[in-house]
């Protein structure tokens, strides 16, 4: 199975069992009338979308590049991610506002016992799908499928709050409680919604390489006898886009050819420990005093902010 094919079936497991659960979590809802239990079903409304989104955006990304778009189309993961951030957020607020009414003129909850059963399985079930989509999410380097099992993951917890918080009210006979506990769970979904988005800004605005990705690259080069240092190290991930901008310093006395060879051998070097890394390398000659040093990417942003 290709990676495509693996991206498109996690994320049509992810749309097909958010609608499953949301229908569970609605079904909990009616039966019982408790706000908390409309709360985690907005929730899943929201993974619904999310999922609508994810299927969107991973069929974009797999777009080849084009004139306008010459590093491809693997960014509007990010943006997918950014979306659903912003849809959690507007959930917590419609939760807070379907809550104080019942704070005000709180109603005693009805058949809890079949609620309670109904929600917990489809906590258990958004339990799984969201470690399986995590696990599709690495394999295959989605952002957008990563945000959604984090997402999920969340409304699994959601979920276990809520039932506690409903056998609770059961058993204090507190019907006020219900509305509480509703906005409590809203506010825990604005965290993980300014956290989703927070992280998926991050990447829009070109988000480095792991520290332990980079080290690959730098090893490589040092390594080599006919590099005589490096500096200028920029990396990049965009989705499946991985990006490696570096210069190196050669022997004045290399033909182009020889030089030529040498960034093609770096390059593969690199490929083989990277693989799906658009790698330029920029050569330029070894001077005493000027072009000899080896600069690691933490150094030179360090001598930087020193000179700001």
């Amino acid at each position: 199975m290709t990676r495509a094919s693996q991206r498109n079936r996690a994320a049509y497991l992810s749309l097909f069992g958010a609608i499953f659960i949301f229908l569970l979590k609605l079904f909990a809802y009616i039966t019982t009338g408790s706000v908390a239990f409309l709360s985690d079903a907005a929730e899943s409304v929201v993974n619904v979308i999310a999922a609508f989104l994810v299927i969107y955006a991973m069929r974009l990304a797999l777009r080849p590049a084009d004139y306008e778009h010459p590093y491809g189309h693997s960014k509007i993961e990010y943006l997918s991610s950014a979306l659903e951030g912003g849809m959690i957020l507007v959930a917590a607020g419609i939760i807070i506002v379907t809550s104080i009414p019942k704070l005000i003129s709180p109603e005693v909850l009805s058949n809890v016992r079949m609620g309670v059963l109904v929600s917990l399985i489809a906590a258990l079930t958004n339990a799984f799908l969201a470690q399986l989509i995590k696990r599709e999410a690495k394999r295959v380097n989605s952002a957008a499928l990563e945000s959604n099992s984090s997402h999920l993951m969340t409304d699994v917890w959601t979920s276990l709050g809520v039932i506690v918080a409903v056998l609770l009210i059961t058993v204090s006979g507190w019907p006020r409680l219900d509305p509480i506990i509703a906005i409590a769970v809203s506010l825990n979904i604005v965290r993980e919604g300014i956290k989703v988005l927070n992280r998926s800004i991050s990447r829009l605005m070109d988000e480095r390489l792991p520290e332990t990705e980079e080290r690959i690259i730098l090893d490589i080069l040092n390594a080599h006898p006919k590099v005589l240092g490096f500096h200028r190290l920029r990396t990049r991930q965009a989705g499946l886009g991985r990006f490696a901008e570096l210069d190196i310093f050669v022997n004045p006395s290399l033909s182009v050819r020889q030089a030529h060879d040498l960034v093609v051998e770096l390059e593969n070097n690199i490929h083989r420990r990277l693989p799906n890394l658009l790698t330029t390398i920029h050569v330029e000659p070894f001077e005493l005093g000027k072009r000899d040093a080896a600069t690691e990417p933490k150094d030179e942003y360090h001598v930087f902010s020193e000179k700001n």
